[in-house]
């Protein structure tokens, strides 16, 4: 499991370890179309999250910026993590690393990635790099988020393509009866529920499937979730979760459930800060 840090403190970076190097290169090979899209996510979900929220309270110096993206597009694998974290270090707040440093350096290496001043195989990685720094920092993503008022809330959402979801429906009413606030995302596309759920501070997103064919579809929708609301606890539940024992893994979710009891005991103790503070 990838590690939560605090302000200062110093990771060693493990890049096998990496949940995006994972999705993106499970066999080695970095140059599909499914890896591209993945790493698009990355930029463009961290590119709308600015355009929708703002640059956060502190403005970051362009040199710098720059000088961030080039460390993610660098040999040097841990110098654009050495630069995130010394940034938090020096009091940078939770808002301006994710939606002024890092979002502008992810908005600056698309902007090289189209204009061919760099490859698709850097791009690739540096948006690697930036999902893996952003999970390394989920604590302070969390600390912030608990500050606001909707701790008791979360929403549950069946995978792109779903059509099995009388589950999903037991398990939000079993939860509201026990005085949770859930909304519920069905039939929608991907597009729609990274919208609606990646922009809302949601502090927990249940997300099922039925079927391994919902693998990159859940997948795609973590990464794209992970970066537009880097504070929210994920887990998969559904038929997929007996049919692929790996899945927790293989998506990148924080846990997995497998009954209604499972969901409540997870869920509860997320809120409680068990939970949030051993997964990444």
């Amino acid at each position: 499991m990838v590690q939560d840090v605090s302000p200062g403190q110093r990771l060693d970076f493990v890049p096998i370890a990496d949940p995006l190097r994972e999705l993106l290169f499970p066999g080695g090979s970095g140059h599909s179309d499914a890896v591209q899209a993945l790493a698009r996510e990355v930029i463009i979900r961290l590119e709308r999250s600015k355009q929708r929220l703002g640059s956060g309270d502190d403005a970051v110096d362009a040199a710098e910026v720059t000088l961030l993206c080039d460390a993610l597009l660098s040999v040097d694998e841990t110098a654009a993590e050495t630069r995130v974290l010394a940034a938090a270090a020096r009091g940078m707040s939770a808002d301006a690393l994710h939606l002024s440093y890092i979002a502008e350096a992810a908005r600056l290496m698309g902007d090289r990635w189209n204009n061919d001043t760099a490859t698709s195989a850097e791009v690739i990685i540096g948006a690697s790099r930036i999902y893996a720094i952003m999970r390394r920092l989920r604590g302070m993503f969390v600390s912030a988020q608990a500050q606001r008022p909707d701790k008791f809330r979360a929403v549950f959402a069946a995978a792109p393509g779903e059509t099995h979801t009388i589950g999903l429906t037991m398990a939000a009413d079993h939860l509201r009866r026990r005085g949770w606030d859930i909304d519920v995302k069905m039939a929608m596309s991907h597009e729609d529920l990274v919208d609606q759920i990646g922009h809302e501070p949601y502090p927990i997103i249940g997300l099922s499937g039925s079927s391994p064919a919902m693998i990159f579809p859940l997948a795609r929708l973590i990464v794209a979730l992970r970066v537009s609301n880097p504070g929210a606890w994920i887990t998969i539940g559904g038929h997929i979760v007996e049919d692929e024992p790996d899945i927790v893994r293989l998506i990148d979710a924080d846990a997995r459930v497998a009954t209604l009891d499972d969901a409540v005991a997870q869920m509860e103790l997320v809120i409680q800060g068990g939970l949030a503070k051993h997964h990444g």
